[in-house]
């Protein structure tokens, strides 16, 4: 026997076939591998519990009495998408009126009679890509989560914050970065740092990322320093930058933290 145990504490699958003899035969065979069983024998009945309970599969005749069963595939499609559906049919030349079931949703297509081992290795499979989807599904709303405060810490953070590709083109800043130096993060994106830098610093940036690339020595990554910035007005002001950076592919990234330092600077006293 299959070890199912794995599989056996997910959500409960649902029956929806209005032949007594047929549910009773699958409803025997699956939980005899521990699964829980749900049946509904109408369409109306099915689409209510899809809604409104949680299912990790649903076996599904084509034959029912109150509505086309690829009506009802189709709806719960549309109602739960991911949800894996077997259909199950006595009809033999089925695909060849209504076109590959797959493209229609369905995640396989068994006939009657049910075949034991068959029946077994489909739900097997169905629950495990349901699981998986379930599981990619949480991984993209913790990431989505994840984006979202790291948004909120990026465009409220007081200090200008700039991130650059590793040939030194900006991918994004933030709202104190607009302020700061006078571009939108649209006028910014794709355009060289070079753009907010006083033109005789222009030439060591370009020779240190050079040097970086060739050699991965780096002077100022790690270190906070004083220099110039320079606004789109054409003012220059002074600052302090910290550089760090991170590498999540075969390249690295960059992020520069910009303050401005202006009200430091010494006011000249009148004479």
């Amino acid at each position: 026997m299959p070890n199912t145990s794995s599989l056996s504490s997910s959500s409960p699958i649902l029956l929806v076939d209005d032949e007594p003899d047929i549910v009773l035969a699958l409803r025997d065979l699956l939980e005899a591998d521990g699964h829980q069983i749900d049946v509904a024998s109408t369409g109306i009945t099915a689409l209510e519990c899809v809604k409104n309970h949680s299912h990790g599969v649903v076996i599904l005749d084509v034959k029912l009495p109150d509505m086309d069963g690829l009506l009802v595939l189709e709806m719960m499609t549309k109602a739960v998408p991911g949800l894996p559906v077997i259909i199950l049919s006595s009809y033999t030349t089925l695909d060849s009126v209504t076109g590959p079931l797959e493209e229609q949703g369905a995640f396989a297509y068994l006939h009657k009679p049910i075949n034991r081992s068959e029946i077994r290795t489909t739900v097997r499979q169905a629950l495990k890509a349901h699981i998986l989807a379930k599981k990619m599904e949480r991984a993209h709303h913790a990431l989505m989560e994840s984006e979202i405060r790291f948004q909120a810490v990026f465009q409220t953070a007081t200090d200008a914050i700039v991130l650059a590709d590793h040939t030194g083109r900006i991918m994004s800043w933030n709202k104190s970065a607009e302020s700061m130096f006078g571009y939108t993060a649209e006028e910014m994106f794709g355009k060289p740092l070079t753009l907010i830098m006083p033109a005789r610093y222009r030439e060591a940036h370009t020779e240190g990322m050079k040097r970086l690339q060739a050699t991965g020595e780096a002077r100022v990554i790690g270190k906070t320093i004083a220099l110039h910035g320079l606004r789109k007005s054409g003012q220059e002001f002074p600052i302090e930058l910290s550089l760090n950076s991170w590498t999540t592919g075969a390249q690295p990234s960059y992020a520069g933290f910009i303050r401005d330092i202006s009200s430091r600077e010494p006011k000249e006293e009148n004479a």
